[in-house]
């Protein structure tokens, strides 16, 4: 065999390799310590009555939009007036406004949420009138938390006088490159707060 056919041979194996590995998806269930943070203008909170879905005077849609991004124009924040005594179910909806069309990329983190994970802390203001129930998770062993769905649990008003004015705080936890754990990481891809009235 000659020089220039080992050659043409060797540059041929080395190009069908690369082409198999550029070729080879990510396997969501074990994503790649380089996991990008996603790009998030918008936080959608829709939300209705968990024992009675169809009850039309406890459903909501509120959003969180922070178009221009950090150190911009404040962001625009709608309130999630709620009623004592019931429990809501609260779908998020994330969205990147920055791309045209906009980006809805829920799913996206819902494909890594082996490496995601949401947070909820009511303010003090709340802490004893709100319960947060997370019954959503991951396929990590042992499974985590994930939490795109959750229910908030309004205690009735027997012991506190109404209105109560406060706020959820929302924290998506990005573990980029370290085990995911049931405590926040130090990086996160959302961290903001949605002022809550109860009435």
């Amino acid at each position: 065999m000659n020089t220039k056919l080992k050659t043409n041979i060797i540059l041929l194996l080395i190009a069908s390799t690369t082409s198999m590995l550029g070729c080879q998806k990510e396997d969501p269930k074990k994503p790649s310590s380089n996991t990008p943070q996603e790009q998030i203008t918008t936080v959608i909170l829709k939300g209705y009555n968990h024992d009675d879905p169809s009850d039309s005077l406890h459903q909501f849609m509120i959003k969180w939009e922070d178009l221009d991004g950090d150190g911009g124009n404040p962001p625009s924040i709608d309130s999630l007036i709620l009623d004592t005594g019931f429990e809501y179910h609260i779908n998020l909806i994330i969205i990147d406004k920055t791309k045209t069309p906009f980006d809805t990329v829920s799913k996206e983190i819902e494909d890594l949420k082996n490496v995601h994970q949401f947070f909820y802390t009511p303010s003090k203001e709340l802490e004893d009138k709100m319960e947060v129930k997370i019954d959503e998770f991951d396929s990590n062993n042992p499974p985590l938390p994930f939490g795109m769905e959750v229910n908030l649990h309004i205690t009735a008003d027997t012991l506190y006088n109404l209105p109560v004015i406060g706020k959820l705080n929302i924290v998506l936890s990005h573990y980029d490159g370290i085990p995911k754990t049931a405590k926040p990481s130090p990086e996160s891809d959302i961290d903001i707060n949605i002022p809550i009235r109860l009435k």
